[in-house]
């Protein structure tokens, strides 16, 4: 295993790493077997490293910076949206009848605070162009979601890439993605019309990419209310996308958000969306998720779930379903939390980290292997097991394998030809058994997985015998 890699895992702020038993005892019979070819397949992983907020605290002066934390699981991308009112619009423009060519329309000072902890920590800004679901304390109030001015609103949208992009240069931390707005098809966020807010994106993706065709310019992150793709979703995602095509309307990628539990529902809302984009001409565009959490309503909503591994087996196995549906870029909601309400954030206020974020680290560390490998589940066995396998250039293989059941079972994994007995093996494991990240040395390619638990089996080449 790299050194780097091992890095990744053992530097948490807040979390301690738990060593398990040299040699645990391998299950004698494995309920399920895990074929995996030794040859990659030709696919690639996507990081899928990013996440919504911070690294600054969510409230002003209520929490700590959470730069240090965010290194330590591997982040690499933070998208500028719900900030506690900076890098909104209704702040940095808040007077949509001002002269947007004027600098002194504009109101940067929080937002450029908020900015520069991203580009200071090396984080790649995600910068999208709207408002928060709620204003801020001290903040103007979101009275009007359409803009009252869109010409206006449209050149703003302008001068405020113009000024974070080159900010972000100035910081040798490039802005690549523009998003424009937030769930428009939600009405907390769009009190227009479906065609008015068309036709302001399609001004808006235009005049970005006119003025900077270096730039990926995208949106709209529109919502799946429910968690599930239904009538409503399809008929507005497709009308969208008529519009947008009708108009010769650039579009670099489509970005959408869903809150649910079940992973299945990711991949297949990610397969929608890979389709309404080519059938609409646009197959070159990303498929972004720049939202997504468990399930809005009920339990999976609670800090049962929330601030236990139940929830890190149930993204984690949403984040297997995100690679197998092709999705491009992803940021988790949320990586901070507010100390006033809210259990979304992989690490506290505090700056301690949650099961969610010890999860979010075995990601990284199965991206840093991105050839992916088929696995194949033995046809006679059942398989309740979520799986991805991948491949390094120093030929160390990885295997992320989640459980997100309230039953445990057990697994054998075999690579080609042979099981494998004679690899430096290491399995990476999250659960509500103990604090952190548990690292454990195999004898045998085989072990046993506890209820909404998330392991990493780490397969040393070679050269590391």
């Amino acid at each position: 295993m790299s050194r780097k890699a091992l890095l990744l895992l053992i530097l948490f702020v807040g979390a301690s790493l738990a060593f398990g038993p040299a040699e645990p005892t391998s299950p004698e019979n494995p309920q399920i077997l895990l074929v995996i070819d030794s040859v990659p397949t030709g696919g690639t992983m996507a990081p899928l490293l990013g996440v919504g907020g911070g690294p600054l605290p969510a409230e002003r002066g209520d929490g700590v910076v959470l730069t240090g934390q965010y290194h330590s699981v591997g982040v690499t991308m933070i998208r500028t949206h719900d900030m506690g009112g900076p890098l909104d619009m209704a702040v940095m423009y808040p007077d949509q009848n001002a002269d947007p060519h004027d600098p002194a329309s504009y109101d940067f000072r929080a937002s450029d605070e908020v900015f520069a902890a991203i580009l200071e920590g090396g984080f790649e800004p995600y910068l999208r162009l709207g408002d928060s679901m709620h204003a801020a304390p001290g903040q103007p109030e979101l009275d009007r979601r359409a803009p009252t001015n869109p010409d206006n609103w449209v050149q703003a949208a302008v001068e405020v890439v113009r000024h974070y992009d080159e900010l972000s240069r100035q910081a040798g931390v490039p802005l690549r993605y523009v998003e424009i707005w937030n769930e428009p098809n939600y009405d907390v966020f769009w009190d227009g019309t479906p065609r008015e807010f068309y036709d302001l994106f399609a001004k808006t993706a235009a005049a970005i990419k006119a003025e900077f065709p270096y730039l990926l310019v995208g949106g709209p992150a529109l919502a799946s209310q429910g968690g599930t793709l239904n009538s409503q979703l399809e008929q507005y995602t497709s009308r969208f996308l008529d519009y947008l095509q009708k108009h010769d309307t650039p579009l670099d990628f489509l970005s959408w958000h869903v809150y649910s539990s079940d992973a299945t529902e990711y991949l297949q809302l990610a397969e929608f969306y890979r389709a309404q984009l080519d059938s609409h001409g646009y197959t070159n565009a990303e498929s972004h998720i720049t939202e997504w959490n468990t399930a809005m309503q009920g339990e999976d909503a609670t800090d049962v779930v929330r601030n236990t591994a139940r929830g890190a087996a149930l993204m984690s196995a949403a984040w297997i379903a995100l690679q197998d549906g092709g999705v491009d870029v992803s940021t988790f909601y949320r990586g901070n939390e507010h100390a006033s309400h809210g259990n979304m954030g992989m690490f506290t206020p505090a700056g301690e980290a949650k099961p969610m974020a010890w999860a979010f680290s075995l990601w990284a560390q199965m991206a840093a292997h991105p050839d992916r490998l088929a696995v194949n589940p033995d046809a006679g066995q059942s398989d309740p097991l979520w799986v991805l396998a991948g491949q390094n250039g120093d030929g160390e293989i990885a295997v992320l394998i989640v459980n997100p059941m309230d039953s445990p079972t057990s697994w054998e994994a075999v690579v080609g030809e042979n099981v494998l007995q004679s690899a430096p093996l290491t399995l990476y494991q999250v659960n509500d058994d103990a604090e952190g990240v548990q690292s454990l040395t195999l004898a045998s390619p085989a072990a046993e997985i506890g209820a909404y638990t998330v392991q990493l089996l780490v397969i040393g080449s070679e050269t590391e015998q």
